[in-house]
This record gives structure tokens, sequence and C-alpha cells, in this order.
């Protein structure tokens, strides 16, 4: 039976579930596992220490007992661009060298060190032949590659990435129907997805996310980032703090929250003034740095839309196995990962030179088989790592 193993990457530690049948109408979470990692591990959800993430990932697989060495993972932080755009239509293999030339100067991202994607979303004709209006997404390839080569070095391979917002919107409850706005509030950044249904209409990334949040309080309190980030959890926004010090930190928190809270009205605003039209109909709050008691009730009333967090296991089977296994505290920052590995086969999604050849060589290493010689280097060593396409998203 195929399976994968959703990884999920933030500052404080190394998250894996694995999803049998994960291409069924029903896969199966069945086995879960965190460990931590020491600070510096992980920044803004990219490896920034090889040695010892390498480390942390082989222990996530024997506290997890994990059967695969298939990994999947979601992206998205600040070197992630999304814009809209509209292209000539390209196919085959035309499409790669295309969309390279089509979008230079475009974006604020060197092309020689990009990784670009596009998702086709209209198509027209005009005077100068068919085009398509959709959404650009670019990254930085070195920073893709730090991660895969540490799940490569590690001795599994990456089997699918992709897109954290397109991700997440895989996962979306079937009913909802409309326009509504996927809020998902990461680390360092809180990207906002306007969607009919399940498709993507228009993205926009704020480069705040719940670590800053967590900074702010470390600088005003004069306490560690640990120390911080338990005391905002364990605060919320519920107010009523009375002793000196409480009324600074809640101050504290309330602004910068306020902060990411203008940024998505302005994004949904933005979107009803262009769309008046298509008014959006509620907001799903996903990702770590939504986990903010009273948060979904104070966007409620500053949006006036009706908000709530999504369930990232609504679509899956899970083990009863994994009941207390601390699974159901993670939901929020496994939703990206998960829509990722539900959606390779069907989605738009990235796949790194050097990760597609180390799948080849532990696929022929299963059968007992040598691939091809490739030479000397793997592409991720010469920098040469190109983005390839599967299918179209849905």
């Amino acid at each position: 039976m195929a399976a994968v193993v959703a990884l999920d990457l933030s500052r404080g530690g190394l998250r894996g579930v694995q999803i049998d049948a994960p291409y069924s109408a029903r896969p199966k979470l069945t086995r879960f596992a965190a460990v931590e990692v020491p600070e510096g591990t992980v920044f803004d959800g990219e490896i920034i220490d090889q040695q010892r993430a390498v480390k942390a990932i082989k222990e996530l697989w024997k506290v997890g007992g994990f059967t695969t060495k298939k990994v999947v993972f979601g992206v998205s932080n600040r070197k992630v661009v999304v814009r809209e755009v509209t292209l000539p239509t390209l196919t085959g293999p035309r499409r790669a060298a295309g969309l390279r030339f089509a979008v230079e100067g475009q974006i604020p991202i060197d092309l020689d060190d990009a990784i670009l994607d596009f998702l086709p979303m209209r198509d027209h004709h005009g005077d100068d032949g068919p085009h398509q209006e959709g959404l650009l997404v670019a990254t930085v390839r070195s920073s893709l590659e730090s991660t895969v080569n540490a799940i490569e070095r590690s001795g599994r391979y990456v089997d699918a990435i992709d897109f954290a917002g397109f991700s997440l919107l895989r996962l979306l409850p079937g009913p909802l129907r409309g326009i509504h706005a996927l809020v998902n509030v990461g680390a360092s950044c809180t990207t906002v997805i306007i969607a009919a249904a399940a498709s993507p209409q228009f993205v926009r990334i704020v480069p705040s996310g719940g670590d800053d949040i967590t900074r702010s309080m470390e600088r005003a309190l004069g306490v560690s980032f640990a120390e911080a980030e338990q005391d905002k959890i364990a605060r919320g926004l519920q107010g009523g703090a009375t002793a000196p010090r409480d009324i600074e930190a809640e101050t504290v928190l309330r602004e910068n929250v306020a902060n990411i809270i203008d940024s998505i009205r302005n994004t949904l605003n933005f979107w009803v003034n262009a769309h008046p039209d298509h008014p959006v109909a509620s907001v799903v709050l996903t990702g770590g740095g939504s986990r903010l008691t009273g948060l979904a009730p104070v966007l409620t009333r500053a949006l006036g839309v009706p908000t709530t967090y999504g369930d990232p296991f609504a679509g899956f089977t899970v083990s009863s196995k994994l009941r207390d296994s601390g699974l159901y505290d993670w939901g929020l920052e496994l939703a990206a990962p998960l829509g990722v590995a539900v959606g390779a086969k069907t989605s738009t999604h990235v796949e790194d030179k050097a990760a597609a050849k180390a799948r080849k060589r532990a696929e022929a290493s299963a059968r007992g088989t040598r691939p091809a010689a490739t030479g000397p280097r793997s592409a991720a060593a010469q920098g040469k790592a190109k983005a390839k396409t599967k299918g179209a998203h849905k």
C-alpha cells in the first residue's frame, strides 16, 4: 500500500504524520511523531543547520515508526512570491522556458535562483493570440534545496512539494459555497487566499506571523523566546489583565495581532472593491500562528465575516492508535503538508531535480536494481535543479 509522510518544519521542531493510501477516496493517518530541534536548526520554514536537521529527521522516523521514505511538505515563507499575471498560452516543453521569459522583471527574485510555477485560471483571446490569466508562484531555489538536501541526506526523498496556500485549499470542507477566504497564520508570514470553492482567485502574503508577535513580547518583557511563546499562547486575546506586567504583555500582543488583522481586512476589502458582486462569505483559519484563544471571534468582529478554524483531519480516517499520540495538538501546523499529500497526484507542484533523483534511487534500491548513471554530482550540488510540473491544480 502506498504511503507518504507529511512533514512540517518549524523553529521549535519537526512533525510528521504517515498517510496510507493518500490518493484514495479516504486516506488514513496511521503514524505520528514530533521531535524538538535546537535553536537555529530551522528558520522561516527553511533548514539552516543541515547536520542537526538530518539528525532530527532520522529521530522523527525512529520515534514515529514510519514505514515509508517518501516525504511531502508545503512551502510558505517570506521568500515565496505570488503574483496575478497574464501570459501567452504555452504548453509542453515550451512552457517552462516561456514562463521564465514572460515573468522577467515582474518578481523580486533573481531568475537564475528561482523556481517558478503557474496556475492558469482563465483563458482569453486577444489581437496578439491566446493568453491565460493565472497565479504565478515563485520561490528561491537555494532555500528549497536546503530542505530537500537535508531530507535526502537523512536517507529519505521528497515525493512532492507545493505552495502551502494551494495545498490548504484541498482540505476545505466540501459544503463551502461562494467566495471564502482561507487565512494561514504561519511563523513568519500570513497567507490570505480568496477562493471560489477550492479554486484560488487571489493570494496575498503578509510578511508577519506568529513568531513576529512572540519576538515583540520577548523584547517588551525581557524574557526568552520560549517563555514569550508560552505567555502568548496562555494569554490569548481574552483580556482582563490587572497587574502592570500583564497589562504590558497584553498590550503588545493585541497591537501585533491588530496589525495582522488590518492586513487581512485590507486584502478582503481589495477583493470586494474589485468584485462587488462576489463578497467574501466566510473565513477559515489555519496555521500554527493562529493558535490564540479568542482569535476567531475577534476576526469575526473585525472583518464582519464569520470566522472558524479549519479541520485538517476531516477528510481522513484516523487510526485509533493515534488517539493519545498528540496528533490533534498539531492539526493547525500539519494542514499544509496534509494538503500536499492528498493532492500530489493531481495538483501542480514543484519537484526538485535532486529530489526526483533521490526518489529514483530509492525505488531502484527497493527493486534490487541500480538506476542509470547520471553524472558525478547531483543537480542540487550543481545548483541546476529545475521546477517540474505534474498535472494541473484542482
